[in-house]
């Protein structure tokens, strides 16, 4: 943040700077020149803070990959909201809530917030929603989250606590039960727009 921060200060700076050194009395062409390396700097200005955005959330994602890898292998506990053990939305709100992101308590709840996104627009991050034996088909179940989309092929692996394996990397598509229960996604990440 603190480099988004300066970069923000600097490019505020020189645009201030080109403004306010304009005097009245200068003629057109220089008035329009000055104009134009005003508006360039503006434009330079946008580039970096759509360019710092991206690479906080980069970073964020990043974050939370990390962190939600540390827990691999640990057991699956219905009810469980972590750190020794998780059910599946008590991992996604752990993980989550340790870069300041609160989720609500259960999957079924997760799912009414966000932003939608389809399944060829995923990244990093967002959540992916499955129905389950305990939920009934078509309804939302169980929650997982994005830690790598494959460009070439859209196929991604996501982390979640899952009954038979605990805190686990899973493939998707997998060609068999998650491909078959997969609802839906969201991304909960503020700032990281759906195309």
């Amino acid at each position: 943040m603190k480099k988004i921060a300066a970069i923000a200060a600097t490019a505020f700076a020189i645009i201030i700077a080109s403004i306010a050194i304009t005097p009245m009395h200068k003629s057109n062409a220089v008035e329009t020149i000055e104009t134009a390396t005003a508006d360039s700097t503006a434009t330079t200005f946008a580039q970096l803070a759509a360019n710092a955005l991206e690479e906080a959330q980069t970073s964020l994602t990043e974050r939370l990959k990390e962190f939600a890898s540390k827990f691999l292998g640990r057991r699956y506990v219905y009810g469980s909201t972590g750190p020794k053990s998780f059910d599946c939305s008590g991992f996604t709100s752990y993980v989550f809530r340790n870069e300041g992101i609160d989720l609500p308590r259960t999957s079924r709840m997760q799912y009414t917030v966000g932003e939608k996104v389809e399944r060829d627009s995923l990244k990093a991050g967002d959540l992916m929603f499955f129905s389950s034996p305990l939920s009934g088909k078509g309804r939302v179940g169980h929650v997982a989250i994005v830690v790598d989309v494959d460009k070439n092929d859209g196929s991604c692996t996501f982390i979640h606590a899952s009954r038979g394996k605990g805190v686990n990397l899973q493939k998707f598509p997998d060609g068999g039960y998650y491909s078959r229960h997969y609802i839906g996604a969201k991304r909960v990440i503020p700032g990281h727009t759906v195309a």
